[in-house]
């Protein structure tokens, strides 16, 4: 296995804090997770400022492509998208992907060409997004049926897998009534299997604290199965114990999470936002030391120095996970 690609999500409007965190790291993320819906109104923004922030951090992005509307989402949007409702918009998108991959000079092959890892549709085994089967009215056949139709779409406009690797990716539980995998595509249509996994502490009443292994371990010897390179797109800690916020807790937690993918997985994103609790490790809330007014938890430094993931410019094999 090729040492593992480190990546991170880091709101792009704040681009100080990411600029701070590389140069507090003393290293490069390979990869950086980002989100875009399906909106019309978001593909300028996406091909004209989002992708080329990142590219030109030299980072290869990792984006999370969610079947959102601009006004509310049907909860049959899977079903939609395969039956071809959304074709105008996928056409067009496809075509600014392939203009975008295939760089300035417009040609495929060239020194200028780009990459990106595309996460379609992500953990379709919980009851959160509206194309999940659990709490959408597509079951997982229309699941398959939309990332088939959604490949083919990309495939016609010329993208291939040395531009754009495709990424399945699940929740680390299944949450509802269906199995992660009842919605795999298969493998002619994937290219790297992925889990979100979080450990969410005390921050809710449901949650407690879970070792990296309990949130992962399961996961990823099932999805072992499919022969795929495995990745971890989003990760995080909070650091809320039974007794109340423990940023040291949550620093011993960073370095043993970091410690369990090398080896295990060829690429892991840190979601570097405090969202739902404090996940970020640098330029948020909490930390257990501080540089230039930011937080951050210098126990992952450190993790990312002792096992040196890849650092961009990435080579072909490395992005295929081979």
């Amino acid at each position: 296995m090729n040492p593992s690609l480190s990546g991170v999500y880091v709101d792009l409007e704040r681009t100080a804090v990411a600029d701070a965190m590389e140069q507090w790291l003393g290293t490069r993320h390979a990869v950086q997770t980002l989100f875009t819906p399906w909106r019309r109104d978001a593909i300028d923004h996406l091909f004209e400022s989002l992708l080329p922030r990142i590219r030109n951090a030299g980072r290869v992005p990792l984006l999370t492509w969610e079947p959102y509307l601009a006004a509310d989402t049907p909860s049959d949007i899977a079903s939609r998208i395969a039956a071809g409702d959304f074709d105008a918009y996928l056409d067009d998108w496809a075509g600014r992907l392939a203009d975008w991959l295939a760089g300035p000079d417009g040609e495929w092959g060239t020194a200028d060409d780009r990459r990106l890892y595309l996460r379609l549709a992500h953990e379709m085994n919980g009851d959160w997004y509206p194309w999940s089967p659990t709490v959408g009215e597509s079951t997982p056949d229309d699941y398959i049926d939309m990332w088939h139709h959604v490949h083919d779409a990309l495939a016609r406009a010329d993208i291939d897998s040395a531009h754009c690797q495709w990424i399945w990716c699940v929740n680390h539980a299944d949450v509802g009534e269906h199995a992660a995998e009842a919605c795999y595509p298969g493998d002619e249509y994937v290219d790297w299997v992925g889990v979100d996994g979080f450990n969410w502490g005390h921050s809710r009443e449901w949650s407690d604290w879970r070792a990296p292994a309990a949130v992962f371990d399961d996961m990823l010897t099932r999805l072992d199965r499919f022969d795929k390179p495995l990745c971890i797109p989003e990760v995080g800690c909070s650091s809320l114990t039974a007794d109340g916020h423990d940023p040291e807790r949550k620093a011993d937690w960073l370095r043993a999470a970091i410690d369990y993918f090398d080896g295990r997985v060829q690429l892991y994103s840190w979601f570097n936002e405090d969202k739902e609790t404090d996940w970020a490790v640098f330029g948020e809330r909490n930390g257990t030391d501080s540089i230039d007014g930011y937080a951050c938890y210098p126990s992952y430094r450190e993790a990312l120095a002792d096992h040196e993931p890849t650092t961009p410019p990435i080579d072909d094999a490395t992005f295929r996970g081979v």
